[in-house]
């Protein structure tokens, strides 16, 4: 599940490069902007919509740091 958000050179491999890092954390920062406009809006309910990439992206990073 979670090697869906991973870069196409990562899905399958076991080494993690510095970059592939820093895209995850690039691509939670901008979940996370996403989920605070939402809020900022009213639109809670948008937010559910961010919920399982940003977990998928959090759990992957788990692993790796």
């Amino acid at each position: 599940m979670s090697v869906a958000f991973a870069a196409p050179r990562q899905r399958g491999k076991g080494e993690i490069t510095p970059a592939a890092i820093q895209k995850m954390l690039d691509d939670n920062n901008h979940l996370i902007q996403c989920i605070m406009d939402s809020q900022n809006k009213g639109k809670t309910s948008e937010c559910s919509h961010w919920r399982l990439p940003i977990h998928c992206l959090l759990y992957m990073l788990r692993w790796v740091v």
